[in-house]
C-alpha cells in the first residue's frame, strides 16, 4: 500500500521565455537540500525537483547576469516566485511574488519519459517577463 495518495510530478519542461537570466532552485532527491540551476534567457531544458516544486529567483552568481536586470531597472536578488508540475486544490501552478511583471504559466503537453529514470516528463512551464508597469499619471 502507497504511503500517499497522489503521486508526485517531478519532471516538467522549463522555459525561460524572458531576455533574463534566473535561477531555478530545486529540491534533490533524499535531502531537505535545494540545488540551484541558471536558466539563461530563452534557454528550455527539462528539471527535477523531488517534490514537484520549484523557486524562481534572481539570486545569480556571475556579476555579468546582473547587467540586463540593472539595466531594466528590476529589483535583483529577491525572490520571484514558485510553481509546481501539479496544481494546488484551487488550480493554480504557480505563486509569483512580482505577478505584475512575471509569470510561470503551465501549459498541458504530451508526456514523455525521463530516459536515465524512466519517470514521465509532464507539462511545460513558461517563465514570461511581462515588462515594468506603466507608472500613474
Amino acid at each position: 500500500m502507497s504511503s500517499s495518495l497522489f503521486k508526485t510530478t517531478k519532471y516538467v519542461n522549463f522555459h525561460n521565455s524572458s531576455e533574463l537570466p534566473i535561477m531555478v532552485d530545486s529540491w534533490i532527491d533524499g535531502s531537505n537540500s535545494l540545488r540551484c540551476l541558471r536558466v539563461g534567457p530563452q534557454e528550455k531544458l527539462v528539471i527535477h525537483s523531488s517534490v514537484g516544486e520549484w523557486h524562481v529567483n534572481s539570486m545569480l552568481v556571475d556579476e555579468a547576469d546582473y547587467k540586463p536586470w540593472r539595466e531594466g531597472a528590476l529589483k535583483w536578488y529577491v525572490n520571484l516566485g514558485k510553481f509546481r508540475s501539479d496544481p494546488c486544490v484551487s488550480g493554480d501552478y504557480a505563486w509569483m511574488e512580482w505577478e505584475d511583471i512575471f509569470d510561470c504559466v503551465y501549459s498541458e503537453c504530451a508526456p514523455t519519459f525521463d530516459p536515465r529514470t524512466k519517470e514521465p516528463i509532464v507539462g511545460l512551464v513558461t517563465f514570461v517577463f511581462k515588462g515594468l508597469p506603466k507608472p500613474s499619471s
